[in-house]
């Protein structure tokens, strides 16, 4: 089995969503539904698209250490 190099979860989502301290956004976990998760999701996604650059970078960087 394949270990686990980077996850994201739910929580990480409503954290974010504290720290952007957006008006009107009181109680995130209710904002926090699967539908928006799913649009989150998406968004990640599209977002990380070059992840074999940020990975190979990050070898990189861990060899020089």
């Amino acid at each position: 089995m394949s270990e686990i190099i980077f996850v994201l979860t739910r929580d990480d989502v409503v954290q974010c969503l504290k720290e952007l301290d957006l008006p009107g956004m009181d109680d995130p976990d209710k904002i926090v539904t699967e539908d928006f998760l799913r649009e989150v999701k998406k968004g990640v996604e599209f977002g990380l698209e070059c992840w074999s650059e940020v990975m190979k970078e990050a070898i990189l960087m861990a060899l020089k250490s």
